[in-house]
């Protein structure tokens, strides 16, 4: 379910499971954790992909065994209902921390063909949770997510079970009305952002042949990412089309760049995706697409 790169990063994913696998007694922990007698692999996460993916420090990428969230990242598909609050909530629980990663007892797939390690994983315990939160369960249990059924795993009944009682209490991505309301503001946006080209500006795909101009560009934001170094509105699905246009804006570690981050919304990813915007600026030519660097707020208007 990767977006930014994952097609080249795909190749290093597996020849890093090669060492890794190589040199395992050094990898893994062997701390158990739960009720489970299998043990631990810990590792501290560096970053949640999306609602059901997940790096490594060490630069391996695990996806979550028995467990399906919306798409979010996908260049071949609009942004699913629920899916960025899938990701959001996997991020509150595990990014930044060291996190407790168990094969599956049966051990039917160990590597998917995305070269990602399979995986259950716990958040290390609290005052709440002794053992630590099973987060396969849990992004079921509270509505993220739906139990991946096509392959056999030792937790499948008991994820079947977690979704029934998810469905039949309306938790999360169940929730038909809030999801028919997501939906009608999505389309209203979109239909808002076919009106570019009127009131002084002009459309997407046609930025790329006003290179060095000061221009308005209007559109609709399918996908958005932070980097961690700068935030990405994007008008397509795939960033890397030609006919795609960014707005970014500089959120790094310089003082000039965190400056600027404090001048906009707070998670300005989230804040305007979904959207049509109106951003002013220079376009310029980034890898033979159009783009806009933001350096403030009122470069950027949502379009009402």
């Amino acid at each position: 379910m990767e977006h930014w790169q994952d097609i080249r990063r795909i190749h290093i994913s597996a020849l890093l499971l090669a060492i890794l696998f190589l040199f395992y007694p050094s990898y893994a922990d062997s701390t158990s954790i739960s009720d489970d007698h299998q043990k631990c692999e810990y590792q501290i996460v560096s970053r949640v992909i999306d609602g059901d993916t997940f790096e490594l420090s060490n630069g391996i990428r695990v996806r979550l065994i028995g467990v399906d969230t919306p798409e979010t990242v996908d260049p071949r598909e609009d942004v699913q209902w629920f899916g960025r609050e899938a990701a959001k909530k996997l991020k509150g629980w595990i990014s930044g921390k060291r996190v407790c990663l168990k094969r599956d007892r049966d051990m039917t797939q160990d590597i998917d063909t995305h070269g990602r390690l399979l995986r259950y994983i716990w958040s290390e315990s609290t005052r709440t949770e002794k053992d630590g939160l099973f987060v396969n369960a849990e992004l079921i249990k509270q509505g993220y997510g739906l139990a991946y059924t096509d392959y056999p795993f030792q937790y499948l009944e008991e994820f079947r079970k977690y979704e029934k009682d998810a469905r039949r209490n309306n938790r999360g991505l169940w929730n038909r009305k809030k999801q028919k309301l997501w939906e009608k503001e999505v389309e209203r946006n979109k239909s808002l952002s076919r009106t570019c080209g009127r009131e002084n500006t002009i459309c997407p795909q046609d930025t790329i042949r006003h290179i060095g101009e000061y221009r308005t560009v209007r559109f609709f934001v399918r996908k958005s990412y932070d980097s961690g170094k700068a935030v990405f509105l994007n008008s397509k699905n795939d960033f890397r089309d030609y006919d795609n246009f960014t707005a970014v804006i500089l959120v790094g570690d310089s003082t000039l760049q965190k400056e600027n981050k404090n001048k906009f919304p707070k998670e300005p990813a989230d804040y305007y995706w979904g959207k049509t915007l109106d951003v002013t600026g220079r376009i310029v030519e980034y890898e033979g697409r159009a783009e806009i660097i933001l350096e403030r707020p009122s470069q950027i208007k949502i379009v009402r």
